[in-house]
């Protein structure tokens, strides 16, 4: 009987911690959802490809990791990302539109990961042609280790918000991270293009 009750117990605090934890992963996505419209810069600028990506996302109290599959063909940016198999989110992208369609709480909002994703992938006049007025964008060459990165940072009224480094110097192969500072969290993608 006693070993009963301390099988409840324990049933209790495990579904206890995994909801405190959701619930701290969906206060993160919900201050993630505070970002400006999805920046209005067409697919096509990105070129026509399709590539793999791991993408791990980190905050001060936890980490996420999921799959995506980008496709940027006809116009359109098409991703999907999965975790263990599972499908969490389709978006499409057409430039001024982002059409979701969600299956789980856990990934982030789908107009900031077009927006992470354009951040990153598009080319540096296109994007700052697409910042809000009071953002501006600059790359400069940076020292890692022993080798060579791009950085990218974004700046708000004098304030860097965002910095992007590319450590193959390519958006779509090797790893790119993006620390999002006023939104306080961290990305790290590994890409491979197919």
């Amino acid at each position: 009987m006693r070993q009963d009750s301390t099988y409840t117990v324990f049933c209790i605090v495990l579904l206890m911690t995994m909801l405190l934890g959701a619930c701290a992963a969906s206060s993160l996505l919900d201050n993630m959802a505070l970002a400006p419209e999805v920046l209005g810069i067409a697919p096509e600028v990105l070129g026509e490809r399709t590539a793999l990506q791991r993408l791990s996302m980190r905050w001060p109290d936890g980490e996420r990791s999921m799959e995506t599959v980008v496709e940027i063909a006809d116009g359109k940016l098409n991703l999907v990302a999965l975790a263990f198999g599972m499908r969490l989110a389709s978006l499409e992208y057409d430039g001024k539109t982002v059409n979701e369609t969600r299956r789980t709480p856990m990934a982030p909002p789908g107009k900031r990961m077009v927006n992470d994703l354009l951040l990153v992938a598009a080319p540096l006049e296109d994007l700052r042609r697409a910042l809000p007025e009071g953002w501006t964008v600059q790359e400069s060459g940076i020292r890692y280790q022993a080798s060579e990165a791009l950085r990218r940072e974004l700046v708000q009224d004098g304030v860097t918000q965002v910095v992007i480094d590319y450590f193959s110097g390519s958006p779509w192969r090797g790893r790119v991270t993006v620390e999002h500072r006023a939104l306080g969290y961290q990305l790290i993608l590994d890409s491979h293009e197919l």
